[in-house]
């Protein structure tokens, strides 16, 4: 969803951007946003999911493994089995894009701010899938992921730190009982919000770590 450029800068100014590249950066996603339709009046491409590539794929946004990496092999950390499977997100693209046929992402917010970076919709460029949360078994890993459409899913936001990677605090779920029930088996997960697709649209670009860089590095204003 358009956002106007002070609410652009008030944001990243917030988040830790200086002012100049506030500014800039908020001119760019004007310039990318001041054509596209809403969302909501756009829902007519559906794609089916693509191939995920797990053992070698990264995200298109952070560049984070897309499969939970060995011990000590990704920046010298130890994860817990299945950890970055659970937040998996793509974009299924209606046609492909320099030789590609989805955009692949480590985490839902990733996806959406790599979606509010390009101008990229659901149902106009293509479809965005998530992973169900719900549905998944961490022991499993990448053969446990279920993927089902944004735009039909619903999304845990928990204030603990550290509960999904990138600190973006969000999963999804098919339905918001699945969600609670989830929330009730991680005691300290803090307080807790049942958002929906466009919630998280009008919230873009979401929070996560080193998102004014990541946000700066897309847009072109950092090589």
């Amino acid at each position: 969803m358009h956002k106007n450029r002070r609410e652009v800068v008030k944001l990243l100014t917030a988040l830790g951007a200086s002012s100049a590249l506030a500014q800039t950066l908020a001119q760019h996603m004007h310039q990318n946003h001041q054509h596209s339709p809403s969302t909501s009046q756009a829902m007519g491409v559906t794609v089916a999911p693509k191939p995920i590539p797990w053992e070698n794929g990264t995200c298109d946004f952070c560049e984070m493994p897309l499969k939970t990496p060995a011990p000590g092999a990704w920046m010298g950390r130890t994860f817990a089995p299945g950890f970055f499977e659970q937040t998996y997100s793509q974009i299924a693209l209606k046609e492909p894009a320099k030789g590609r046929e989805a955009h692949h992402f480590e985490s839902i917010a990733c996806m959406v701010n790599y979606a509010w970076v390009y101008g990229l919709r659901d149902g106009v460029e293509g479809t965005f899938y998530v992973t169900d949360r719900g549905a998944y078994d961490p022991a499993k890993g990448p053969a446990a992921v279920s993927l089902i459409p944004a735009r039909q899913a619903v999304y845990l936001w928990g204030e603990k730190r550290g509960w999904v990677v990138m600190d973006a605090k969000i999963a999804a779920f098919k339905t918001p009982e699945a969600a609670m029930a989830f929330a009730k088996g991680i005691p300290d997960l803090g307080r807790t919000r049942i958002l929906d697709w466009q919630t998280l649209l009008d919230l873009a670009p979401l929070p996560e770590m080193g998102l004014v860089n990541l946000l700066a590095k897309h847009s072109g204003l950092l090589k």
